[in-house]
C-alpha cells in the first residue's frame, strides 16, 4: 500500500495515472485524497502521476502521532515523495484548506514547484477563527481540552456567526463537523495545526512565485460562498504567470462534475503550448 514513513508517522497517499511528471495534491478540511481521483484519471493521467496525500487527522489510513503538524512536516513529506519517485520537481494542486498549506510550504519548496493548481483555495481572506490574534495557541489548546468531548464548541461557532465574524456557508460546514466526538477531535486538532500556516497569502509569497516563475491556475465555483474568487483577484493581478477560471458549482465543485470542463480547458491549454 502507498505509505510514507515520516518520523513516527505513517502518511497514506492515493496514486492515480502514470504520467512522467509528478503532481502532489492536498485536499481540504474534512476530506481526503480521493477528492482528486476523478480529475486525476480523466484530466491529468497521461501527463502526471498524481499523488494525493491524506493529510494528518484525515482519511482512514494516515496515522499521525501527535496533536499538530507544521509547514516543515508537510514540506518534508513532499520531498520524500519526490525522492521516492526519483524526480527533482513537481506540480502541486490544492483545494480549500490545502491553499493555506501551500502558502505554508512555499517558502520551503519554491525551487521544487513548477506549477500550482488552486481549487477554491483558502488563504486570501481574513477569518476570525483563523486569526492568531483573536484565536492564539493557548486559546486553541484550552478549547480542544474543553470541547473535544462535549458539544459546547457549537455555541462558540454560533456566537461567531451571529456577530458576523464567520459567513453562513462556513458556519454550516463547521456545524456538520461537531456532531460526533471523532469529528470534533479532527476539527480541533486541525485548527491547532493551522495556527502555524498563514491565514492569507503575503507579498513574500507573491515574490517567490514570480522569482521562481511558478505558473498558477485558480479555479472557483460560481456559487462559492466560502472562498469566492473576489478575494484572490487583487493578488492575482500581481502574478506574472497565472490564470483564473470560474466553473459551475459551489465550494465543493471539485467532486461535482469538474472533470469534463477542466479537461476541455486543459486540452486547450496543452494545444496552445505546442503551437
Amino acid at each position: 500500500m502507498p505509505f510514507l514513513e515520516y518520523k513516527e508517522h505513517q502518511v497514506y497517499y492515493h496514486q492515480y495515472g502514470d504520467g512522467d511528471k509528478v503532481l502532489i495534491a492536498l485536499h481540504g478540511f474534512a476530506d481526503n485524497g480521493d477528492l482528486f481521483k476523478d480529475i486525476a484519471l480523466k484530466v491529468w493521467s497521461n501527463d502526471y502521476t498524481t499523488l494525493a496525500i491524506d493529510l494528518p487527522f484525515h482519511g482512514q489510513k494516515t496515522s499521525w502521532k501527535g496533536d499538530i503538524y507544521k509547514p516543515e512536516d508537510i514540506a518534508h513529506i513532499v520531498l520524500l515523495l519526490l525522492q521516492q519517485f526519483k524526480v527533482e520537481s513537481c506540480t502541486m494542486a490544492c483545494h480549500s484548506m490545502g491553499g493555506r498549506i501551500i502558502w505554508g510550504i512555499l517558502p520551503l519548496l519554491a525551487k521544487q514547484i513548477e506549477e500550482i493548481y488552486f481549487f477554491a483555495p483558502a488563504g486570501f481572506q481574513y477569518t476570525f477563527t483563523a486569526s492568531r490574534l483573536w484565536c492564539p495557541m493557548w486559546f486553541r489548546k484550552r478549547a480542544r481540552n474543553h470541547f473535544e468531548t462535549s458539544e459546547g464548541i457549537l455555541r462558540f461557532f454560533e456566537v461567531t456567526h451571529r456577530l458576523k465574524l464567520m459567513n453562513r456557508a462556513t458556519y454550516l460546514v463547521f456545524k456538520q463537523q461537531l456532531d460526533l466526538p471523532r469529528r470534533r477531535a479532527r476539527m480541533l486538532k486541525t485548527w491547532m495545526a493551522m495556527y502555524y500556516f498563514p491565514m492569507k497569502a503575503s507579498m513574500a509569497h507573491l515574490k517567490l512565485l514570480n522569482q521562481y516563475q511558478v505558473k498558477t491556475y485558480f479555479f472557483y465555483g460560481k456559487k462559492d460562498r466560502i472562498t469566492p474568487a473576489t478575494h484572490a483577484q487583487k493578488f492575482l493581478k500581481q502574478l506574472d504567470e497565472t490564470e483564473l477560471l470560474v466553473f459551475k458549482g459551489n465550494h465543493f465543485f471539485v467532486r461535482e462534475k469538474l472533470a469534463q470542463p477542466l479537461k476541455s480547458w486543459y486540452e486547450r491549454t496543452q494545444q496552445g503550448r505546442l503551437q
